[in-house]
């Protein structure tokens, strides 16, 4: 094993013993784009997609006094996919994206610590691994277009609702609202991604 994958390797689980939570989530995006073309005229045509969102990461308490404030680091995986067309044409986008989220998460309410309802703050950074543009059935691979490739930005606040079924096992649901810039694209076309999700999550103390 090279040194640069054992040192990974020595921070997370560093990283996971200081830890109070892991977690995993999976859910579904419903993602509209918004485009502009090389003249700054939009695509009135596009219409909101569906794709699916997965989730796994750790939570860490920020005061050791209490836990209603919270640190949490992901990997994620979106899909934002889009639809739209012509009277004569079909259009549809899949693109599929891997990432690391950092959030700040709150707690608004507890009850006799069984149920929680937390809010989020937070940003994801993330870089296309795949996109297809689909032209009346004919696929497209978009991934290294510059209106894709690169760094996507995406801050997204959310809330969730968690129920304790013991004390080794929580579920969650909940809601987030994202905005997706890529910060890469150098072209004079823009395109960036409005996101609303709905996700269900298993929580798992370790402390």
């Amino acid at each position: 094993m090279s040194k640069k994958y054992l040192l990974l390797l020595v921070l997370f689980s560093g990283c996971f013993l200081q830890a109070q939570e892991l977690f995993f989530s999976n859910g579904k995006n419903f993602t509209k784009y918004d485009y502009k073309n090389s003249l700054g005229n939009t695509n009135s045509s596009l219409r909101s997609g569906e794709g699916s969102f997965y989730q796994l990461g750790l939570d860490f308490k920020l005061n050791k006094a209490t836990d209603k404030l919270s640190y949490a680091v992901s990997v994620v995986y979106n899909q934002f996919n889009a639809e739209g067309g012509t009277s004569t044409a079909n259009y549809s986008w899949k693109t599929n994206y891997l990432g690391v989220q950092n959030a700040l998460n709150y707690t608004l309410f507890q009850n006799s610590k069984s149920f929680k309802v937390k809010t989020k703050l937070g940003v994801a950074t993330s870089t296309i691994i795949k996109g297809e543009q689909y032209i009346n059935n004919v696929v497209f691979d978009i991934t290294n277009n510059e209106e894709f490739k690169g760094i996507t930005i995406q801050p997204n606040v959310g809330v969730d609702f968690q129920y304790a079924i013991n004390q080794n096992v929580r579920i969650s649901a909940g809601y987030e609202f994202s905005k997706a810039f890529n910060v890469s694209n150098s072209s004079s076309e823009e395109l960036s991604f409005t996101n609303n999700q709905i996700h269900f999550g298993l929580h798992f103390p370790l402390k």
